[in-house]
C-alpha cells in the first residue's frame, strides 16, 4: 500500500462574529521515495496549498511497520532496525513557503564500502511550525476570528536498496469476514521473506459455474516494509457487482508488484468461506 500520513492536533478558540482565519498547509510530492543500487540522490517537493504563510521544518525520522498495517514511531528504548539515516543527507531542514510556494528538498546518498547487502527505510517528515509567518507580532485584529493553530505533519518512506535484494511473499488465512456495519471483506495476512519490503496490488477474483476468474476487487497500495514478516489486511468488497454471487463464488486472492517494482505475481491462494 502506497500510503501518505497526516496528524492534526489543533486547538479552537471562537469569538463573538468570527471569521476563520487562515492557515498554512502541505503537500508533499512523491509519497514515497526510493533509491536503486545505482541511485545517489532524489528529490522531494513540498508545496504550501494553504492560504496563509507558513514556516516548515524538514527531518529523518525512523518509524516501524506493525502488524496491522499502521507506521508508528519507535518507542522510547527501542533500537531502529535497517535505518537509512545514517546514509542520507537533507537539505535544506527549514524553509518559509507563500501560499502556493514550493520548495524542493534534496536527499543525497552516501553509500560506505562495507554497506550490507538489502534495504534501508526511515521517512522525511514535514513539520508546519508557524503559519503566521507574514503576520508582525503586533498587527491589530479588527475582526474577531476563529483561529486554529495546527500541528501539522506529514511523512513518507524513504527507502534505500544496496547490493543483491531477495523477496519472498505468501498469503495466509484468507477468508470471507464482515466489517462493524456488516458489508463483506476479505481478511487474510501476508507474509515477507527476504532482505527488502514489498509494494504491491491486491485482486480478489470470483470464478462462477465452471467459468474463468473474474475481478471483483482491485485493491491497491499494499506495503509490508522490511523487517515485519506479517501484516493483516481486510480487503472491503463495498463495490462487488450485483451479478455476483460470493455465496456461490470460488473465491481467490492475488499479491502482485506494483509495476514500478518490476509487476509480476508475488502470491496467490483460495478464500476459504
Amino acid at each position: 500500500m502506497t500510503r501518505l500520513f497526516c496528524i492534526f492536533l489543533a486547538a479552537a478558540i471562537v469569538l463573538p462574529q468570527a471569521a476563520w482565519a487562515k492557515n498554512a498547509e502541505i503537500m508533499m510530492l512523491p509519497t514515497r521515495v526510493v533509491m536503486e543500487k545505482n541511485d545517489r540522490q532524489s528529490t522531494v517537493v513540498i508545496k504550501n496549498t494553504g492560504d496563509a504563510t507558513g514556516d516548515f521544518n524538514i527531518d529523518l525520522v525512523d518509524m516501524k511497520m506493525e502488524e496491522t498495517g499502521m507506521v508508528v514511531p519507535y518507542a522510547a528504548g527501542e533500537t531502529p532496525q535497517y535505518s537509512a539515516i545514517p546514509f542520507i543527507h537533507i537539505a535544506p531542514k527549514s524553509v518559509t513557503l507563500k501560499p502556493g510556494e514550493s520548495q524542493n528538498v534534496r536527499l543525497l546518498l552516501r553509500r560506505p564500502e562495507n554497506m550490507e547487502s538489502g534495504e534501508y527505510r526511515s521517512h522525511v517528515k514535514v513539520r508546519l511550525v508557524n503559519d503566521d509567518a507574514d503576520k508582525p507580532k503586533d498587527a491589530p485584529t479588527k475582526d474577531a476570528v476563529i483561529s486554529v493553530k495546527a500541528n501539522l505533519v506529514i511523512v513518507i518512506p524513504v527507502i534505500v536498496r544496496n547490493g543483491e535484494t531477495s523477496l519472498t511473499m505468501g498469503i495466509e488465512q484468507p477468508k470471507l469476514g464482515h466489517d462493524p456495519a456488516g458489508n463483506p471483506t476479505v481478511d487474510m495476512y501476508l507474509t515477507r521473506q527476504g532482505n527488502r519490503s514489498s509494494m504491491g496490488d491486491i485482486s480478489v477474483t470470483c470464478a462462477q459455474g465452471g467459468g474463468s476468474p473474474q475481478v471483483i476487487k482491485f485493491f491497491p497500495g499494499v506495503s509490508v516494509y522490511r523487517p515485519t514478516t506479517r501484516r493483516f489486511i481486510s480487503v472491503p468488497l463495498d463495490e462487488t457487482p450485483k451479478s455476483v454471487s460470493l455465496s456461490s463464488c470460488n473465491l481467490g486472492v492475488s499479491y502482485a508488484a506494483q509495476q514500478k517494482e518490476g509487476g509480476g505475481k508475488l502470491a496467490e491462494a483460495p478464500i476459504g468461506k
